[in-house]
């Protein structure tokens, strides 16, 4: 995976917080953040927190999964839709069992160990969601 520590550090906050940005002009929320507000082109925004629930919109499950990710397989990527901000994400299911997914299901994020640089020794962690560990389900 060829990963510099130099830009790792740079990068680092992005990997273990769920950063958007919100406009305070329009009042529209962006994800991933952005410096201009894509929806009105203001440059005032500012960074918020989306570490939120969310429900599973649509879901497809990767068998033949990319080097350095078969551990995973099968691999299930969705967009969920955060529930207070309503922002949608791109983002991997874990802890779960395909067959049980199901649209509208909630999940909450957690950090996970997400893949290896052997060359550097470097460990990537990252947001992923999963379902809650208690409770759960569809919220009415």
């Amino acid at each position: 995976m060829r990963y510099s520590i130099p830009r790792f550090w740079r990068e680092i906050k992005s990997h273990y917080r769920l950063v958007g940005t919100k406009c305070r002009k329009c009042g529209r929320i962006s994800y991933p953040p952005s410096t201009t507000c894509r929806y009105c082109g203001s440059r005032d925004v500012e960074e918020i927190e989306l570490w939120e629930r969310g429900r599973v919109v649509t879901w497809t499950i990767i068998y033949s999964a990319p080097e350095g990710f078969n551990e995973y397989k099968p691999l299930v990527i969705a967009i969920v839709e955060l529930l207070e901000s309503k922002v949608k994400i791109l983002t991997r299911l874990t802890d779960v069992d395909p067959e049980e997914i199901r649209e509208g299901m909630i999940v909450e994020p957690v950090l996970r160990r997400i893949s290896e640089d052997g060359e550097t020794g470097i460990i990537h962690y990252g947001v992923v969601f999963r379902p809650p560990i208690t409770g759960g389900g569809d919220e009415s």
